[in-house]
């Protein structure tokens, strides 16, 4: 094979752009094939390099779409990381419980994961949202929470973590989800072939070689695993 190409999701590249490269790099140098990779710009432009990427490392919900639309399987996950979403109110005001969402107009971005997550732990307890209030983005839900259209609001944590310290301040967190039941996935397109176990095995090898170990600190990620087939069932199931 002359080439293998990944793509990465840019919440991931925001944030580490250089231990992507170096991820690369090390797959290439233990696959013998050159990797090429370039972070994308935004999600259009990480979606229109579906096509033609290889390897593409994505969130639960692109995951599924690429495994079940898109000829994908799934090669590895990362261990013990999950996707998780986060609810929010205004700052410098006293933390309610999550018992005061019941009923309460919540700011979202309306049939994404995150959203389902949420909605998943307070149905858990009991707790229903009022009036699930439609923005068009994440930054969009922190501006109407802290403008007081919303009192409340669903947040990715991931995007959260992007935000500079003043988007930050912008909220303050109530609660974090902690679901465990969704993740990213490292999939691999059918071009790859015989390659997927090799790839697979050079990935799960990393947490005990010392350059790649570096390389996971470096992504904040403790090493790589299997998916299991019960595992993506329940992520279908929440993403339903």
């Amino acid at each position: 094979m002359a080439e293998l190409t990944l793509a990465v999701c840019p919440h991931d590249t925001a944030r580490k752009p250089e231990g992507w490269s170096r991820l690369a790099k090390y797959l290439a140098q233990h696959l013998d094939v050159p990797i090429r990779f370039r972070p994308a710009r935004d999600f259009a432009d990480f979606y229109s390099r579906w096509a033609t990427a290889d390897l593409i490392y994505a969130g639960a919900g692109d995951a599924l779409t690429l495994i079940d639309r898109h000829g994908f399987s799934p090669v590895v996950r990362p261990t013990d990381t999950y996707d998780e979403a986060l609810l929010v109110t205004r700052p410098k005001t006293p933390v309610p419980s999550l018992e005061a969402l019941g009923g309460a107009e919540v700011a979202t971005v309306p049939g994404l994961l995150p959203t389902r997550l949420a909605l998943r732990m307070l149905q858990a307890r009991g707790i229903v949202p009022g009036v699930l209030t439609g923005r068009d983005s994440w930054l969009s839900v922190v501006r109407a929470v802290w403008g007081g259209e919303t009192p409340y609001g669903i947040l990715y944590r991931d995007a959260y973590d992007e935000l500079s310290p003043e988007a930050k301040a912008m909220v303050q967190v109530i609660a974090t989800t902690s679901e465990r039941c969704a993740f990213h996935v490292f999939c691999g397109g059918s071009r790859l072939g015989a390659e997927a176990s090799a790839l697979a095995h050079a990935l799960v090898a990393m947490a005990s070689d010392g350059a790649g170990k570096d390389i996971l600190d470096n992504l904040h990620m403790v090493g790589w695993r299997a998916v299991s087939t019960d595992e993506l069932a329940l992520m279908r199931d929440v993403l339903a």
